[in-house]
């Protein structure tokens, strides 16, 4: 199984329902205007930007047992919490997101809600058995 299709059954998992992947990359994100879930993933997941590195120190410093985990999974898992909170993002005040800056973009009501999402996915034993699953998969390990 290739990386793409690994996110792709991971992300359906996580969801409850299957998971779109648009061949047309740009960076993490998940596409609200859909009530499917429809999953943007960067050109290259592995590879980690300024802000990822940023947000993988965020993350952890709200719930350090996600060291443990890919960037790759509490990547996804945010986005995924994106899903179930369509209506905070849609109802944002836009100007104040794209003005928005790193820890400062992270902490906006919109990005909180999917965060916190993830973190509570995570923290349930056997979630967190899925996501080891999802990594040794998608790493090949």
């Amino acid at each position: 199984m290739n990386q793409i299709s690994a996110i792709r059954k991971f992300a359906s998992i996580v969801a409850g329902e299957p998971v779109i992947i648009p061949r047309q990359r740009d960076c993490w994100s998940m596409c609200v205007a859909d009530s499917k879930p429809r999953l943007i993933l960067p050109p290259d997941p592995n590879v980690k930007d300024e802000e990822d590195k940023e947000f993988r120190k965020f993350f952890i410093s709200l719930y350090p047992p996600a060291r443990g985990f890919a960037d790759v999974t509490i990547s996804i898992l945010h986005e995924i919490g994106h899903h179930f909170h369509r209506e905070e993002y849609i109802f944002c005040d836009f100007d104040e997101y794209e003005r928005a800056q790193g820890v400062d973009h992270f902490k906006l009501h919109c990005e909180m809600v999917a965060t916190e999402w993830a973190i509570e996915w995570l923290k349930d034993s056997q979630n967190r058995r899925v996501a080891k699953a999802f990594e040794k998969e998608y790493f090949g390990y």
